[in-house]
């Protein structure tokens, strides 16, 4: 019996080890085409050691060349840069999950943040430096003034505002591709996306969840059927959908309106096509059921006396909605908002269709595979890395609320 059992161990182990080397080694053959030079991509036997390395290909896809200088010494500060915003993310991330006081360390971020802003500036101005301390005499007259202080969400706020000053500052100290351009489009359309698909699945998910009448049970079909049809049979409405809505927006004026005390970033006229609105409007629609179904079944698995319980306590249903079943949903949330995540950022054909300049990155990826230049092979081996990094660090991130969430209600008792 232990010699089966060894064996058999011996064999599973092994089977995984190559399940593992078969999903990591394009991943491996990916970066190693991203360091070597044009001449050992191009060569008619695969180069796999020995070559020298080079970060060209990083710097033609990210950088404008023709105005950066310094050549591989100025790729090193680049990545120091990174590296700088990943250490302060992962400092607030640490002072998180120990939970420690983090108003003094708020308040030295925000001053190190203002100081360099202040020193990669042209000179000091007078503007940047007022701003700065109003910026900073209301977080800290807010910090005074509220009794209730969860120092978590001022943690989670250093983090997302490092990610947010990290981008901002990126292409004012270096001059970018329009490739920078299409990285904000990915994040931007990602992070809408993915807001907008969670808080419309978790209504309809806890709606349909503690519905149990045939109407419920018609829109639950309904957006199965929605889901099963392949996506390229929504492509096409959705584009001359969009067009018609364009089209009247432009007749009747409203795409040129100045709106009062609304300013959209980023955008000169409103329309559908060709813009960020229209890429989430779709993604939002076609990821939707997805949602819906995944959040209704971790939400069968709740049970109605906690939220009953908290309405015979005072609450309103949409008070112990927010305040005692989302806490016991969050590992359900993260595990469906990292796939939601996925498949926005990694989407293709319905960016190509609905915005023909507004790209994000995998489609100017799949722009540069479409040559025949080994320099473009490179660069697309370059941009496959530098955008599958985040998304593995994420998932690493948040592996242990993944696992929790998929293996939520699989275990009842």
């Amino acid at each position: 019996m232990r010699a089966s059992n060894v064996l058999s161990r011996i064999s599973l182990h092994f089977t995984l080890i190559v399940l593992v080397v078969w999903s990591v080694l394009p991943f491996v053959w990916t970066m190693q085409t991203s360091i070597k030079f044009t001449r050992d991509v191009a060569s008619k036997e695969p180069v796999l050691w020995g070559y020298e390395t080079t970060g060209n290909a990083y710097r033609n896809f990210w950088l404008d060349t023709d105005r950066f200088e310094d050549g591989e010494a100025s790729l090193w500060n680049v990545l120091w840069y990174v590296l700088a915003v990943l250490a302060v993310m992962a400092f607030f991330g640490v002072m998180n999950r120990r939970g420690g006081d983090g108003r003094p360390w708020f308040l030295g971020y925000l001053a190190v943040m203002g100081l360099h802003l202040l020193w990669i500036a042209d000179g000091v101005r007078v503007w940047p430096v007022v701003w700065y301390l109003v910026l900073v005499g209301i977080i800290v007259f807010l910090m005074r003034t509220r009794e209730e202080w969860d120092p978590k969400n001022w943690f989670i706020g250093g983090v997302v505002m490092t990610l947010w000053y990290g981008l901002w500052r990126f292409p004012k100290i270096w001059e970018t591709e329009s490739t920078y351009e299409f990285l904000i489009n990915s994040i931007v359309v990602t992070v809408l996306t993915m807001l907008i698909s969670l808080t419309i699945g978790l209504l309809a998910g806890y709606g349909l969840a503690r519905y149990t009448g045939i109407s419920g049970a018609v829109i639950l079909i309904v957006a199965l059927g929605f889901r099963a049809l392949p996506r390229t049979a929504f492509v096409l409405p959705y584009f001359f959908g969009a067009n018609r809505v364009d089209r009247w927006l432009r007749d009747s004026g409203l795409s040129d309106w100045d709106f009062p005390l609304i300013d959209f970033p980023f955008i000169d006229e409103l329309q559908i096509l060709d813009s960020r609105l229209g890429i989430v409007l779709a993604l939002v629609a076609v990821n939707q059921p997805f949602t819906i179904w995944m959040f209704r079944s971790f939400f069968m698995d709740v049970p109605k006396e906690l939220e009953e319980a908290a309405m015979m306590d005072g609450a309103t249903r949409v008070q112990a909605f927010r305040k005692v079943i989302i806490p016991v949903m969050w590992p359900a949330i993260i595990a469906t908002g990292l796939f939601t995540l996925l498949l926005a950022y990694n989407e293709y054909l319905f960016v190509r269709v609905l915005a023909p300049t507004e790209w994000t990155l995998p489609v100017a990826i799949v722009s540069l595979t479409g040559g025949e230049s080994s320099r473009t092979i490179t660069e697309a081996a370059a941009a496959s890395v530098s955008i599958t990094l985040p998304i593995v660090l994420v998932i690493i991130l948040f592996q242990k609320h993944l696992v929790k969430g998929l293996g939520a209600g699989a275990v009842k008792g």
